[in-house]
């Protein structure tokens, strides 16, 4: 309730009554919000940009996540391992890397603005952008539904007739449309809630969406409070809609396709084509994640990008003053710091609430999990400002509960956007978890702390690291929540580093991007090198 319930209620109610937080309080019901917004060229525009964009963008990435799916699945491709750790790659790198990524690139004096900056420093580059970094949700959708069909139903289209394009069309197809438009309605709800892209490639290109117009909303003078909670509650009732339009969708077909002897689909033979699939899959991980990534490197290590690699035009003193500026690698270290406060307390609260519901299922623990679910679906952006309408009244302070403005609130912030994932993954460990150890345990007379100590921990520990190190790497680059709590004076990293590129420090901005991304790929593989350790501790010989 406090964590997701209350700030989502407070933008409802500021979007009705614009003057209930105000001074004085009143509770007169108003439409101003909703005609300041109508009446906004700006906000107007993005609302209907982000609604394009999310249409554009959910059709490609879906399409493509649908082949690198099929290539991961059902082809004999060489390094596939490779390739699905590189899906994984691209899903967890943070959105306003990639966008600013490509922004260093095609923005004038880049290496590709006169070559392609043209071309993708537009909506049609945004969407480009936002589609090679969206395609991992229609690919685990999609290969999900691969892993449920039987070979025995494409045998049974080619006793009937059906060959090559034939099957896809008339069977395939049909039966994974509930992956694919589960996918593609992700990646609409993705897209309206992405930050990222839109504070930095799509800014570059002059194309405005509603999540940077809800910031600038509430960074203007004076804070335009009503508008920005009238394009919240759009914007979470577009996501919304998206979900029920799925439901709709499947809700009222059979896609049953397991059966007695089910037999998993067989990998086809690429032959000639092997090496093509291949190649073409690597060009696109290539240009999704290594050019972004080499762009920002070598915006670190050169005094003008567009001039070339001479000696003379190397230098590596922007990492000198990444080191020494303010708000540099400090505001890294407190990301650390923050990072690792809200993973625990995610990681605490989700492992309560998995055992709430082993132990028996009630309203309120169906409530919980109606919440948890809601909110998944509600953009960062969108969130952070709830946190603002909720936690920045005077008569908080009075009470002691003044958290607007420390770094508290911002934990609170991190913790409600993890800990749904949190509970779902903890939830399904417990179940694996075998009721008739518990119980013997019990019947032998064992005490709560023995049971946990002898029997729970040592099986789910390995699952319970893993889920703190998903939420700690997520909340270290986490940028609208920070961007909108960040106390004053201490930004986090990802507030610090596009600050640096707002204010023109281009070379200091990559040079801090490489370091604390190179930073955080340390620590995760320090605590992963640890979590490898402490699984074959506890894995029984």
């Amino acid at each position: 309730m406090v964590l997701v319930v209350l700030p989502l209620c407070a933008i409802l109610l500021q979007s009705a009554m614009p003057s209930l937080f105000g001074v004085p309080a009143s509770l007169r019901l108003s439409g101003a919000g909703f005609g300041a917004m109508a009446a906004d060229p700006y906000a107007l525009q993005s609302g209907l940009d982000s609604l394009a964009l999310g249409l554009a963008t959910a059709v490609v990435a879906t399409a493509l996540g649908a082949l690198v799916a099929w290539l991961l699945t059902l082809a004999d491709l060489p390094a596939r391992r490779l390739y699905a750790g590189l899906v994984w790659a691209v899903f967890l790198a943070p959105s306003f890397l990639i966008g600013q990524g490509w922004s260093l690139l095609l923005s004038p004096g880049g290496l590709g603005a006169g070559v392609v900056g043209g071309a993708l420093l537009s909506p049609v580059g945004v969407m480009v952008v936002l589609s090679l970094k969206l395609f991992p949700f229609a690919t685990f959708t999609v290969q999900s539904g691969l892993e449920g069909l039987g070979d025995e139903v494409i045998q049974a289209g080619r006793i009937s007739g059906a060959r090559g394009l034939t099957v896809w069309r008339r069977i395939l197809i049909p039966l994974l449309l509930p992956a694919l438009i589960a996918g593609g309605l992700i990646i609409f709800a993705e897209v309206l809630s992405d930050f990222g892209v839109a504070a930095t490639l799509a800014q570059s290109a002059n194309f405005p969406l509603t999540t940077y117009a809800i910031y600038a909303a509430l960074e203007s003078f004076p804070t335009n409070f009503s508008e920005a909670a009238a394009m919240s509650v759009l914007l979470v009732a577009l996501v919304m809609l998206a979900q029920t339009a799925q439901r709709r969708a499947v809700g009222r077909r059979g896609f049953a396709t397991r059966w007695g002897g089910h037999k998993p689909l067989a990998r086809r033979l690429l032959g000639r084509w092997r090496g093509t699939a291949a190649c073409g899959l690597g060009l696109l991980f290539a240009i999704g994640l290594g050019v972004p990534a080499v762009s920002t490197f070598l915006s670190s290590v050169t005094v003008h990008m567009g001039a070339g690699f001479a000696l003379t035009n190397l230098t590596f003193s922007f990492y000198q003053a990444a080191i020494s500026v303010p708000y540099g690698m400090s505001a890294f270290a407190l990301s650390l710091g923050l990072a690792a406060a809200a993973a625990s307390l995610t990681l605490a609260l989700g492992i309560l609430q998995s055992f709430s519901w082993r132990r028996q299922s009630s309203p309120l623990s169906r409530l919980v999990d109606i919440i948890l679910t809601t909110s998944i679906a509600v953009p960062g952006i969108v969130l952070g400002a709830g946190y603002i309408f909720l936690w920045n009244q005077p008569w908080l302070a009075a009470v002691g509960l003044d958290l607007y403005g420390t770094t508290v609130l911002l934990v609170l912030g991190y913790i409600a956007t993890g800990l749904p994932y949190a509970v779902r993954l903890a939830s399904s460990a417990m179940t694996q978890l075998p009721e008739g150890q518990v119980s013997a345990a019990r019947l032998a007379g064992a005490s709560t702390r023995k049971v946990l100590g002898r029997i729970v921990i040592p099986q789910l520990a390995p699952t319970w690291l893993r889920i703190w190190l998903l939420v700690f790497a997520g909340a270290v680059f986490e940028l609208p929540m920070s961007m909108l709590l960040y106390p004053p004076g201490q930004p986090t990293a990802a507030v610090a580093i596009l600050h640096q590129f707002h204010s023109m420090q281009i070379g200091t901005g990559a040079a801090l991007t490489v370091l604390a991304t190179l930073g955080l790929g340390a620590v995760v593989l320090a605590l992963s090198a640890l979590l490898a350790r402490v699984t074959r501790r506890m894995t029984p010989r």
